[in-house]
């Protein structure tokens, strides 16, 4: 929906707040992981972190207008490209992060955002975010930032790569990969609602999507519908106001409990700010892939493809047609994420599983190749030729 631009002094106040900090910790020596492929034949999820905003927890001010429909709030402070006040339609309003309605996702100002990126294993490779510059040049709008909670490495150690992101203008979308094609989310739970976590999310709220779990496999719908609704509550009581991104099951591939059970979960956030993602490793045909897309068009559930690459895992099966599913999925205003781009190593791949998973031989963007390059740069659907950044994600104010 677009905003209002009535709100001069506000976004002048916004503009003047903006302010950039990062902390730029060290690499952690964590060794390198293995890439795509669970134990059910999924590939293994990036996670995401989002970065940069340090917006002040906003009140319930600002009742001339609301932006894209959403509630209003107090102009806050931030960090990195952050600004705090969003310009509404019909008046000014502030919101202090992104959020869903009717299917679609928006920045704090009321711009609708479709995903064009990728997914980086950040925690094995890259806690710094030295690869972000990089898969900036592509154009990206969105990253999503791979992470695990179990393996002794703080979620504080996060933040430079959260920072790098925003800092080349994309959406960083953090993910806890613990419980890839299994179920157990008590400890994911625990981690995301422990105070460094809370305080990290709320202090980059405005520039973060929160992706609870990767490809989490449960064992019924109505167990993943049940237990996704209590994480949500048990995440929003503790203070986490992002859009939380919730991944099929069956290793990411099971969309359809997404539309079985999508409006269900939903229901339960009491702030409604949910995007469902599935990992598109099925050898799908155009028409399978239109149909599917077209499902969750109807069904009016935020959407994106979280994971894709070129072939189907475990190892390096049949071929996908992802040149397909990136034009279906343009065409449908659906965003997505390709896996993934991988380490700085280039005698060595970061998919183990399937070393064609690696879009890049190393950090650098010069270094894309093969369905890397025609997804990111080459295709006409590519992430160049098809993603759009708003002024939030480019300034961090709404103009």
């Amino acid at each position: 929906m677009p905003r209002s631009r009535n709100a001069q002094a506000l976004i002048t106040l916004c503009s003047l707040l903006a302010a950039c900090s990062s902390n730029s910790d060290p690499q952690g020596n964590t060794p390198d992981g293995g890439g795509a492929g669970g134990d059910a034949g999924s590939s293994a999820g990036g996670s995401a972190a989002s970065g940069g905003t340090a917006g002040a927890q906003g009140g319930s001010a600002g009742q001339a207008g609301s932006s894209a429909g959403g509630s209003t709030g107090e102009a806050g402070a931030g960090s990195g490209n952050t600004g705090g006040a969003a310009a509404g339609s019909g008046g000014v309003s502030a919101r202090d992060t992104y959020y869903t309605k009717d299917g679609k996702i928006y920045d704090p100002c009321g711009e609708e955002l479709v995903m064009r990126g990728v997914n980086h294993p950040t925690m094995y490779v890259d806690r710094s975010g030295a690869a972000l510059p990089e898969i900036a040049k592509t154009g990206a709008n969105a990253v999503r930032l791979f992470w695990f909670g179990t393996h002794g490495v703080g979620i504080g150690e996060a933040e430079p790569a959260i920072q790098a992101a925003v800092d080349n203008h994309m959406l960083p979308i953090l993910e806890l990969h613990d419980s890839t094609c299994k179920w157990s989310l008590d400890d994911i739970q625990s981690y995301w609602t422990s105070g460094e976590a809370v305080s990290l999310i709320t202090k980059h709220q405005g520039h973060l999507i929160v992706n609870i779990a990767n490809e989490a496999s449960s064992p019924s719908d109505d167990a993943f519908a049940s237990e996704y609704s209590a994480i949500v509550q048990t995440m929003r009581s503790a203070g986490i106001h992002v859009p939380l991104m919730i991944d099929a099951g069956r290793c990411g591939r099971n969309y359809q409990v997404l539309l079985n059970k999508g409006a269900e979960v939903m229901a339960a956030d009491p702030e409604h700010n949910l995007i469902f993602s599935a990992h598109l490793y099925d050898p799908l045909t155009r028409d399978q892939l239109a149909k599917l897309m077209g499902d969750f068009q109807g069904a009016a559930l935020p959407f994106v493809v979280g994971e894709f690459a070129n072939r189907e895992p475990p190892g390096c099966g049949a071929a996908l047609d992802y040149g397909g599913l990136i034009t279906e999925a343009n065409s449908r205003g659906i965003g997505w994420l390709a896996w993934s781009w991988g380490d700085n190593d280039p005698n060595k791949r970061w998919n183990g599983d399937c070393d064609e998973f690696d879009m890049a031989e190393t950090f650098a963007y010069d270094s894309l190749f093969g369905w890397g390059k025609e997804v990111a740069v080459s295709l006409p659907a590519s992430i160049q030729n098809t993603a759009v950044r708003s002024p939030w994600l480019r300034t961090g104010s709404c103009q």
